[in-house]
């Protein structure tokens, strides 16, 4: 599973996207989220739960999941405040990750995340939600503002 946040320069909307694969990296699932407006953590974090959840309702039991922001693994990993502003989303994902299955969250470069990335920009053209893809979006979708 590779997910990822984007915001956009124009308007500061923000969004999420992420793509399941099997072992022999053929596409299993995606999913899009226009987050509406938060902080560009908060759409990373967004794009984690959603990921796990697609994961989870998809039966993966056995998950490696990457993200480039190092940020939001540093966030899930380590105890916050409940008074914390992202303590909410940090339980809901904690919860999932708590779940009966094996889950690793490891660090891509941007490079290696390439496809979630596009998703996550992609997302920007949708209404407001989350959107869950049973096959890739064609090349020529249109492309964010």
């Amino acid at each position: 599973m590779n997910v990822d946040g984007a915001a956009s320069s124009s308007d500061k909307r923000v969004g999420a996207g992420g793509v399941l694969r099997g072992s022999n990296g053929v596409w299993r699932g995606g999913f899009v989220s226009n987050v509406g407006y938060c902080s560009a953590i908060l759409a990373e974090l967004w794009g984690i739960f959603h990921g796990l959840s697609l994961a989870w309702n998809l039966g993966s039991r056995t998950l490696l999941l990457e993200t480039d922001s190092r940020l939001a693994i540093e966030l899930i990993e380590k105890r916050v405040d409940p008074l914390h502003p992202l303590a909410t989303i940090l339980t809901a994902i904690r919860r999932r990750l708590a779940q009966d299955w094996m889950v690793r969250l490891v660090h891509t470069y941007r490079e290696g995340n390439r496809v979630a990335d596009w998703l996550s920009k992609h997302s920007l053209v949708y209404p407001y939600g989350k959107y869950e893809l049973t096959t890739p979006p064609p090349r020529d979708s249109p492309s964010p503002p």
